[in-house]
């Protein structure tokens, strides 16, 4: 015998072990056994609708009563997603419906941080008319400005040193 299996810790560790791993590779469960699902929250049907930039939808859900600010898992906004989906006329929705353009998600990265790394000059013209920092940096300390210098976007760049 293995001298740290004979210790107390691990005699009693082992129950758990064992049913974790087989609950990791499945065994126990019945092939036939129906999984139970619960419906999707309204703030994750409120994402599904952005990325599928189904505008009814997200106007529904709003009405129904989902923050225009809530935030995934990421920290993402539906503005954030809508950004970076490239979805202009989501985008401008969101905005006239209150969405904070400054918001974050677990990276420090912004709506407009988005709309640089995706190139759209447009968005970030629309983003920046909207109040968006044009100063925010992320956690790891990369500026907007330094994104667009970064990715090559010239034109970007030159609008955001107009400002």
């Amino acid at each position: 015998m293995l001298p740290f299996v004979s210790s107390r810790f691990f005699k009693k560790l082992i129950p758990f072990v064992i049913i974790f791993l087989t609950t990791l590779m499945g065994f126990g469960c019945a092939e036939d056994e129906t999984v139970v699902k619960t419906p999707p929250s309204l703030e994750l049907r409120l994402f599904q609708a952005v990325d599928k930039a189904d505008l009814e939808m997200v106007k529904s859900l709003l009405a129904q009563g989902v923050s225009v600010n809530a935030k995934d898992s990421l920290g993402n906004s539906s503005l954030i997603k809508a950004v970076d989906e490239e979805e202009i006329e989501l985008t401008k929705f969101l905005l006239q419906k209150g969405a904070n353009v400054n918001l974050r998600n677990t990276m420090g990265e912004t709506a407009l941080y988005r709309a640089v790394y995706r190139g759209n000059l447009e968005l970030v013209k629309l983003l920046v008319k909207a109040g968006a920092e044009t100063k925010a940096k992320t956690v790891g300390g990369v500026s907007i400005s330094d994104l667009a210098e970064e990715r090559g976007e010239d034109g970007i760049l030159r609008y955001l040193n107009s400002l």
